[in-house]
This record gives C-alpha cells, sequence and structure tokens, in this order.
C-alpha cells in the first residue's frame, strides 16, 4: 500500500469514485452469497436460534407482549450469542475479501490480534479524556470541536484496527493518523449505506410479523435470519472496501473501480479448488 495516486477530475471525479466504493461495497456483500456462504451462517445461525425462542415466548403474539417480553432472560441468552455472531461474520467477511479463502479468514494470525487489540486498548485510552469532558458542561464553543477532534482520532483508530484484522501491514499508526485519515471518513460512510438500509428492513420485518399466523411468523423470521447473514456480509465488505482502497490526501491507493482486478477480490471457492486440482496434478507429473 502507498499513500496514494492523484486523483483526477476534480470534486465531481472523487464522487464518482465513493460512489464506486459504495457500488463496490454491494457487489462483493451479495457475491459472499455464493462465493462464501458457511460464512454467513454464523450470524444466520444464532440469530434464527433466538427467533425460535422469540417464538416460543409468544413475542410476536402482539406489539404488547412483543415490548413486555423484550427483555425475557431466555431471549437475551441468545441475544449475546447473537452479536457475538454478526460481529464475527462482519469480520470473516471482510477477512475472506482480504486473504482470499474461508479457511485463512477464520485463523487470524495472532500477530494480527496482538495489533487489533493494541490499537483498541490505546483508543478507548484516548478516548477516555474526551468522553469525561463531554460530561462537564463545558461551552459548546469548546466542547463541540473537541468532540470533532476526538472522532477523527477515533475513526484513524478504526481504520488501524481493521487494517490490522484484514493483515494490511501498511496500515501503521501513523499513516492511519495522517495520511489515510480520509479513508476513516470513507469507512463510516460506506459502513453507514451498508447498515442503515439492511437494519430498516431487519426492524421492519419483525413489526410485519407482530399478530400474522405462526406459519407466517417462521416464514418471516427464517428470511430475516438469512438476511442477517447478506447484513453482515455488506458491512463486512464495507470494512474491506474502506482500507484496501485507502483514500489518502493524495488520492486512492487503489483506485475502487480497480479493485475487482485484484486477485484476492476476485477468488472464489471454485478457483481455490481448481487451483488445488492443478497444483496436485503438477505434483503428480513430476513425481
Amino acid at each position: 500500500m502507498t499513500d496514494g495516486r492523484t486523483q483526477r477530475g476534480g470534486g465531481l471525479g472523487a464522487l464518482r469514485e465513493v460512489a464506486r466504493a459504495a457500488y463496490e461495497t454491494y457487489r462483493l456483500g451479495g457475491r459472499m452469497v455464493v462465493a462464501a456462504p458457511l460464512l454467513l451462517l454464523i450470524a444466520v445461525l444464532p440469530e434464527l436460534l433466538q427467533h425460535a425462542a422469540e417464538i416460543h415466548l409468544g413475542m410476536f403474539d402482539s406489539i404488547d407482549r412483543f415490548r413486555a417480553l423484550s427483555a425475557d432472560p431466555l431471549r437475551w441468552s441468545f441475544g449475546y450469542l447473537k452479536v457475538a455472531g454478526f460481529v464475527v461474520a462482519i469480520l470473516a467477511c471482510a477477512r475472506f475479501w482480504a486473504v482470499g479463502s474461508i479457511r485463512r479468514a477464520l485463523m487470524i494470525p495472532p500477530a494480527a490480534l496482538i495489533r487489533a487489540a493494541a490499537g483498541l486498548i490505546v483508543g478507548f485510552a484516548v478516548a477516555w479524556p474526551f468522553t469525561w469532558l463531554n460530561t462537564q458542561g463545558i461551552a459548546p464553543a469548546i466542547n463541540v470541536p473537541l468532540q470533532i477532534l476526538s472522532a477523527v482520532i477515533q475513526g484513524a483508530f478504526l481504520v488501524y484496527i481493521v487494517g490490522a484484522l484484514l493483515e494490511e501491514k501498511a496500515v501503521t499508526p501513523v499513516r492511519a493518523m495522517t495520511s489515510l485519515l480520509p479513508a476513516a471518513v470513507v469507512l463510516t460512510l460506506l459502513a453507514a449505506l451498508a447498515f442503515a438500509p439492511a437494519q430498516a428492513l431487519h426492524m421492519a420485518n419483525h413489526k410485519l410479523a407482530l399478530g400474522q399466523p405462526l406459519p407466517i411468523v417462521w416464514f418471516l423470521m427464517i428470511f430475516d435470519a438469512l438476511w442477517v447473514g447478506l447484513f453482515a456480509a455488506l458491512v463486512g465488505s464495507a470494512l474491506f472496501v474502506s482500507v484496501r482502497t485507502g483514500l489518502t490526501w493524495r488520492g486512492w491507493t487503489i483506485p475502487p473501480g480497480e479493485l475487482g482486478r485484484s486477485h484476492a477480490v476476485m477468488m472464489s471457492p471454485a478457483d481455490n479448488l481448481a487451483g488445488m486440482r492443478r497444483r496436485s496434478a503438477a505434483g503428480s507429473q513430476m513425481a
């Protein structure tokens, strides 16, 4: 990863590239359904288990019953598992596009975990003073710039943490805090563009199920669990696209329009299997 190529075309060209980055996010998110469906099951299965518990409790009988049972211990025993599965699936999808295989996507090297953990710990430590100042009744003229500065710093830490988890060794703390600050803006934007519509449909599906006959409730909840898998794929792809394209002050490290040409992104399980067979056949001939 370099410090980027100079962006041509002015503001309109920059907007086109951001729009292309959003398109790549949805393109790769959709391709995950075919390229690595097993990774999506990490989010789908816990979601389905929680829905089974909710149906067992009768949560979808009415809006009042749904609200009354929203904090039920049985529901939340599956809820924690669901949240964990969703986060792991997001990371696995992002890593799949970064490293090109399901096995490697699930096996994060210890060095990458250490880098990410260090970034997370330091990021929380740096954020704490700003959070504390926000509760001290400081005048808005002072507090607002401080909170904007905090958001910028946390965005830089997020780029570093994601870069570490995706094994992007060129995403160093110094570059994350300097030349890659624009990438933090792109990451936030792409994650929001992936998250907001998916979450809206997720919530609408729950409302639609209220008061419906049991077979329709089951149909909607099975659809919802599958949708959550795609949801995770979209957010994971947003993380990958934002870090791999790496927008800097000078331009994109990899222009979003060229992202689909990279070897890792074009890789699929069928490509991996074909490559393994070719290497196996070559080894047999040499023997």
